[in-house]
C-alpha cells in the first residue's frame, strides 16, 4: 500500500511539476510562448560512400573502399522550436526563439554510454537561442543565429545539406547584430564569435595537427560581418520557400583573424604536379592570417504575380563569393584550406621551414523556380566553389622540388566542387510538403593520386582518377506545425 501511495502522489506531483515549469516564466515574464517545429522524413540512395550531410568532398572514382552505393532513411532532421513573444520595453517589442534538432555529429558519439553502437540514435543538438529588441526601424539581436552571409538559402530538398562547401556559406553562430532600415535599404552590423564553419573540434594544445586544423578557438578578436540590402516591389512578387517576395540585392562580407600555432609534421607531402612525396616539415612561427569574403546576391522575380496566386510563376536566386581561408563560412576543409610556402633550410634547427598561405576561392549558386499550379513546382540549382591562385611552380631548391607543401598526409585539396540539383515538388498545403531530387555532386582534384585504395600510398601516380562523383537520390517529406 505504501508503495502504491508512492506511484499515486508521483503521478500527480509530475503534472503539477511540468504546470509550474509552463506558468511561472508566463506570468514573472508576461511572455507569450508558441511551440512549434516540423517533422522530416527522407529516403536516400548515394551511387557512393558519400558524407550524408554533403559536408565532405566526394572521395576519388578509382578508391574501391567508397564506390558502391548506400541507402539511408532517417527522420532526425525533426525540429522543435519555442518562440517568445515579451513585452515592450524602451518603445520597443522583444521576442526570442530556442530551436534544436537530432541532428548532432557521428552516430557513435551519439550512442547512449553501454548500449551497443547504432545508427538511429542521434542527440539533441543546439540550433538556434537568441533574443531580439525591435523598433519600427531597428532591430537588436543577440544569440546564436544565422550568419549575415546565410540569408539566401536555395530550396533544395535537403537543407541541412543545402550545396554544402559549394556556393553558399551555411553559417549559424553566436553573435551581437544591429540592423537599421532606410526605406526599401537595410544595413547590418555584427560580431560574432571567431568560427571553424562546418567544423566543431576546438584546439587541442596536446596536438599539434589538431591546433592547425582549427586556428580559429585561439583567435583574439572577434569575426566582423556587415551587409546591405535593397528590397523593393518593382514589377511584382515571385515565390521564396511559398511565399511571394519582391526583388532584392544584397552585398555582405566577413572577416577574422586566426592564429595559426607553429608546428612540426613528419607526416606532410609536397605539392606540385600529379604526384605526392612523404615529407617533413616546419612552419617556422606563430602566424595571423586574414581570413575574408565578400558575396553578392539577387532575387529576381522573372513571371511575377500581383497577389497570392502562384501557378505560373518563376523566380531566379543567385549568389556569388570571392575569399581567402573560406573553411571558416563552410566553404573549405580547414585541412584543405592553407598551404605551405617553402622559406629555406634553418641550419640551426636542422630543418626545412615554411609559411602558412590562405587558398583563395570563388564560387556562387543559381536556383530556377518555376511554379506549375499552386502547389506542384519545379526547381533547379548549380553551384559551384573553386580554388584559384595556387602557385605549384617547380622550386629545385625545396625538398621534392617543390614549393608547396600539404598540411598532413591526409590533406588532398579539391581545385573545383559542384553541385547539380533538381527537385519536383508538392505542397498540398502550407503544412505539408513532398520532394523527390536527383542531385549530382562532383570534386576535382588538384592532382591525380594512386588507385590502390590505400589512401596514403605515393605511387602508381599516373594511374588515378583526379576527380569524385557521386549521384544522389532523394524522396523528402516534412510537415510544419
Amino acid at each position: 500500500m505504501k508503495r502504491l501511495g508512492g506511484i499515486v502522489s508521483n503521478f500527480f506531483l509530475l503534472p503539477a511539476v511540468l504546470l509550474s515549469l509552463t506558468v511561472w516564466p508566463i506570468t514573472a515574464g508576461a511572455a507569450e510562448f508558441t511551440l512549434g517545429g516540423r517533422v522530416e522524413f527522407y529516403v536516400t540512395w548515394d551511387s557512393t560512400q558519400v558524407s550524408n550531410t554533403l559536408s565532405s568532398f566526394i572521395l576519388r572514382n578509382n578508391d574501391p573502399n567508397f564506390q558502391h552505393g548506400r541507402l539511408k532513411m532517417s527522420a532526425e532532421r525533426a525540429r522543435l522550436f519555442f518562440q517568445m513573444k515579451g513585452p515592450q520595453v524602451w518603445g520597443a517589442k522583444t521576442d526570442g526563439l530556442i530551436e534544436f534538432d537530432w541532428d548532432s555529429g557521428s552516430d557513435v558519439n551519439t550512442t547512449p554510454a553501454g548500449l551497443p553502437y547504432s545508427p538511429h540514435r542521434p542527440a539533441p543538438r543546439l540550433r538556434l537561442a537568441f533574443f531580439r529588441v525591435i523598433w519600427p526601424d531597428t532591430e537588436l539581436l543577440m544569440g546564436h543565429y544565422w550568419s549575415l552571409l546565410s540569408e539566401e538559402m536555395p530550396e533544395t530538398a535537403d537543407p541541412r545539406a543545402a550545396l554544402a562547401l559549394a556556393g553558399l556559406p551555411h553559417v549559424r553562430e553566436p553573435q551581437i547584430r544591429l540592423s537599421q532600415k532606410f526605406g526599401p535599404w537595410t544595413v547590418g552590423l555584427a560580431l560574432c564569435e571567431p568560427g571553424n564553419g562546418n567544423q566543431g573540434s576546438t584546439l587541442d594544445p596536446s596536438q599539434t595537427a589538431a591546433n592547425n586544423n582549427y586556428p580559429a578557438e585561439s583567435s583574439e578578436t572577434p569575426k566582423v560581418s556587415g551587409r546591405i540590402k535593397y528590397e523593393q516591389d518593382l514589377w511584382g512578387k515571385a515565390p521564396y520557400w511559398g511565399v511571394p517576395r519582391c526583388f532584392s540585392a544584397r552585398l555582405a562580407s566577413a572577416w577574422q583573424r586566426s592564429r595559426y600555432r607553429s608546428f612540426n609534421a613528419n607526416n606532410a607531402r609536397t605539392w606540385g604536379e600529379n604526384d605526392y612525396q612523404g615529407l617533413t616539415v616546419r612552419q617556422r612561427d606563430q602566424q595571423y592570417l586574414n581570413q575574408w569574403i565578400v558575396e553578392g546576391s539577387l532575387f529576381i522575380p522573372v513571371l511575377p504575380t500581383h497577389n497570392q496566386v502562384l501557378a505560373g510563376t518563376a523566380s531566379l536566386l543567385t549568389q556569388w563569393f570571392v575569399g581567402a581561408g573560406v573553411d571558416n563560412f563552410a566553404l573549405d576543409q580547414p585541412a584543405n584550406s592553407s598551404l605551405l610556402r617553402w622559406q629555406g633550410f634553418d641550419s640551426g634547427l636542422g630543418q626545412n621551414v615554411y609559411d602558412r598561405e590562405l587558398v583563395r576561392r570563388f564560387g556562387g549558386f543559381v536556383q530556377a523556380q518555376y511554379w506549375f499550379t499552386n502547389h506542384w513546382f519545379l526547381n533547379a540549382v548549380w553551384a559551384m566553389s573553386r580554388a584559384f591562385g595556387v602557385d605549384r611552380e617547380r622550386n629545385l631548391s625545396a625538398p621534392g622540388g617543390y614549393g608547396f607543401a600539404t598540411i598532413n598526409n591526409s590533406s588532398d585539396p579539391v581545385k573545383l566542387n559542384q553541385n547539380y540539383k533538381l527537385t519536383l515538388y508538392y505542397q498540398p498545403i502550407m503544412a505539408l510538403k513532398f520532394g523527390v531530387e536527383y542531385a549530382y555532386i562532383r570534386a576535382d582534384y588538384f592532382q591525380r593520386r594512386n588507385t590502390s585504395g590505400n589512401q596514403n600510398a605515393l605511387t602508381n601516380v599516373n594511374q588515378t582518377a583526379d576527380v569524385g562523383e557521386n549521384h544522389r537520390l532523394m524522396f523528402w517529406s516534412c510537415f510544419f506545425f
